[in-house]
């Protein structure tokens, strides 16, 4: 079993930096008042503090489940937005009959609705875990042959391409896809949580002795930039599961009468 197991949650990219700056500042105050920490401590400190700078070379991006959802949502409505405006470019043909071409192009948007937007996008007010369920079926949708092909002829492979990115960033936030093992980013971010794992095993086996002043001193010091940050996802999550709360609410349909 690795050292990350022992910590109590894991921190998004942001929050590892952030935890990992602000032991880096306690470790120079701790100098500065010339308290020495042991070897394997201080070992165990700058392994963290090399793992944060290595998490801030790779500069990844940590969106919140919030913003995920909001940019999602925004990349959904503008697809069917433009299939809409190719549809609405080429109707009262009863009046103005259409090409060859036209026709051709009006069916290629009316076939990728059909089969990708066929309830139009109304699932974007639902939860985040049912919202991905339904925006799963829309990414199969569009690997199917004739609609990718009809997607190729609209000019519309990059928005479709875009769409399934943010599927899979969606279900990487949500948990419920894998991230890829071999991901920089990733194996950053494990490195990360085993070396401030380490670090607590070392602490607790150093300073755990709570009628001595400087270990108190040194526990608070060496372990509270993570408890900090863990406290800080925590709250997050409540504030991402209020919102979705709120979202699913929003999207119930009002009772009559």
């Amino acid at each position: 079993m690795g050292k990350a197991a022992f910590l109590a949650r894991r921190l998004t990219p942001s929050g590892c930096i952030v935890a990992g700056t602000k032991l880096a500042a306690h470790r120079e105050a701790l100098k500065s008042k010339k308290i020495k920490l042991s070897a394997k401590v201080d070992a165990a400190v700058h392994a963290v503090i090399a793992s944060t700078e290595a998490l801030e070379a790779l500069g990844s991006l940590d969106a919140t489940m919030m913003e995920i959802d909001r940019g999602t949502d925004r990349c959904i409505g503008a697809f069917s937005s433009q299939l809409a405006s190719i549809e609405r470019a080429f109707d009262h043909d009863d009046i103005l009959p259409l090409t060859e071409d036209e026709a051709a192009r009006r069916r290629d948007a009316l076939l990728v609705r059909s089969e990708v937007l066929s309830s139009g996008t109304d699932f974007i007010r639902l939860v985040y875990s049912q919202q991905w369920v339904r925006m799963s079926a829309m990414v199969k949708a569009l690997d199917g042959k004739d609609v990718k092909a009809a997607v190729e002829r609209l000019g519309l492979s990059a928005e479709a391409g875009r769409l399934q990115r943010w599927t899979e960033l969606y279900g990487k936030k949500l948990g419920v896809t894998e991230a890829k093992a071999a991901d920089p980013a990733i194996k950053a971010v494990e490195a990360w949580h085993e070396a401030y794992g380490t670090l607590l095993v070392q602490v607790h086996a150093e300073y755990d002795d709570d009628r001595d002043e400087t270990h108190a001193l040194l526990r608070d010091r060496l372990l509270s930039p993570y408890e900090d940050a863990a406290e800080e996802a925590r709250r997050t999550e409540q504030r991402a599961r209020a919102a979705s709360a709120r979202k699913k609410t929003q999207a119930e349909p009002e009772p009559i009468g």
